[in-house]
């Protein structure tokens, strides 16, 4: 054995300071981000924040109306501010930080309160113990995923039983819309029915779902109805949760910050707005421009400039391909945020990133952990992403409209004569979208629903029973 030197020429991808900087940025949440802003606020004396009041973007005329306001209801109520003040310092003294902390903690979670309505409710042990599994087996959003037949056997139950529990118990819980297995399924829950337009949705979802998409007067032809109940039809089923659970399991609160904004102008575009919250006012700090800087000091505050610049370079960068990827996303997801989950089309990353001329991981970067105010309320930013499925035409479905479609068909199906898998898979085709019989089996247990042997099963038991009475 010997020891010697050697050279060898090659490439290899090394990430710069000033790259590795852009990524953790462009990475970062808006709450994350301002938290980091701070700190390099603190530990670099180049930067310096813009500390605006928060009135500077109204007129003096909004100004002047709104003391005008202020004054009329002092005269209408009297002066009482000092009152007031001494009250409000009473109260907050006696209760305390602790008494405040103390209020986050006792607040009660969707799950707790599940089962405390279960615990309300007269009805037989076995029931309520089933119900309270139930209620455990619920995922984050409040849809049961499980299958109940495994559930059923892991529990040492019957599945007609519990079957009967979740419709009769837990889809009946506040808030309206738990227990569900499917999108569709929760919404319907939230239509009571009992006015007409409740009606109308419910008729949309089990029966035009495949028409939502197209212009009022073309749906009120098919529906057969008024175009005025067509548009508060589809503004009822705008207002509804698709996640009733909202973090079931009673995850620490966590605060977040719309990273777009999606707005309808009265034209009907769809608007795009990347708010910049605290770091719009970020600057270089100006009082150490044109000084002369000697040994460790220099070295020291050369370092500090060229982190500055990287910053504010990182930011524009981040705000820039943010509303890069909310533009295409408005583009492409036009229907998702015009009429909800219904409007959903297929879309992955590889697709965005194609438009805006961005790296696939760019895109992840962009859309992980972040979320959008549209007109539909808060939701994450990959909901507007979903698979898809191709269609005899070369387009493409999404996944949750042949999801849909499936629960539809199988809705709609004899009682003594359930339809099966390769049935709703050979009717698919003929509506032009290729799918295998496995596929529809997938998608069927991924929506709560038993096969055809249980179903016709479930059918002569139910029809049994009504003879006996």
């Amino acid at each position: 054995m010997q020891t010697r030197l050697s050279q060898k020429i090659g490439q290899r991808l090394a990430l710069t300071p000033q790259l590795t900087q852009s990524l953790k940025v462009l990475a970062m949440n808006a709450m994350d981000l301002d938290a980091y802003i701070e700190e390099c606020l603190e530990s670099n004396p180049v930067l310096e924040a813009d500390e605006r009041p928060l009135d500077e973007g109204r007129s003096e005329q909004e100004k002047t109306k709104q003391e005008a306001d202020q004054q009329a209801d002092w005269r209408e109520s009297g002066d009482n501010r000092w009152e007031s003040m001494y009250n409000n310092s009473q109260t907050s003294d006696a209760e305390g930080p602790d008494m405040r902390d103390q209020q986050w903690r006792d607040e009660q979670t969707v799950a707790q309160s599940l089962h405390e309505q279960v615990g309300r409710q007269p009805m037989d042990d076995e029931t309520r113990a089933m119900a309270n599994a139930l209620i455990d087996m619920l995922d984050e959003d409040g849809y049961l995923r499980t299958d109940l037949g495994e559930a059923a056997a892991d529990l040492g139950c019957n599945s007609e039983d519990l079957e009967k529990t979740l419709h009769e118990v837990i889809q009946q819980l506040d808030p309206p819309g738990i227990g569900a297995r499917s999108v569709s399924e929760c919404l319907l829950l939230q239509l009571d029915g009992s006015s007409n337009c409740d009606a109308l949705a419910r008729q949309m979802l089990l029966h035009f779902s495949d028409a939502l998409f197209e212009d009022d007067a073309t749906l009120a032809g098919k529906m057969q109805c008024d175009i005025d109940d067509v548009v508060d039809a589809r503004a009822r089923l705008r207002r509804l949760d698709p996640f009733p659970g909202h973090g079931l399991h009673g995850q620490e609160n966590i605060y977040i910050r719309p990273e777009i904004i999606f707005r309808r102008s009265p034209q009907g575009a769809i608007q795009v707005e990347v708010p910049g919250y605290g770091w719009q006012g970020l600057r270089m700090n100006e009082q150490w421009r044109g000084r002369s800087w000697k040994g460790a000091e220099r070295e020291f505050m050369d370092n500090a400039t060229r982190e500055a610049k990287w910053l504010l370079h990182a930011l524009d960068q981040r705000c820039e391909t943010l509303y890069k990827v909310a533009t295409c996303l408005a583009e492409r997801q036009r229907a998702f945020l015009e009429y909800g989950p219904l409007g959903l089309k297929p879309l992955t990353l590889q697709d965005v990133a194609e438009d805006v001329s961005l790296h696939e991981s760019t895109i992840s970067r962009v859309t992980n952990g972040k979320y959008a105010e549209t007109p539909l309320g808060l939701i994450e930013m990959r909901r507007f992403f979903s698979a898809g499925l191709p269609t005899r035409g070369g387009g493409s479905i999404s996944v949750y409209r042949v999801q849909m479609r499936v629960k539809a068909l199988i809705q709609s199906e004899p009682a003594a004569r359930p339809v099966s898998d390769q049935a709703i898979a050979d009717r698919l085709c003929a509506e032009g979208i290729e799918i295998a019989r496995r596929t529809v089996a997938k998608y069927r247990e991924s929506m709560g629903i038993p096969p055809t042997s249980r179903r016709r099963k479930s059918a002569g038991q139910q029809q049994r029973h009504t003879r006996r009475q």
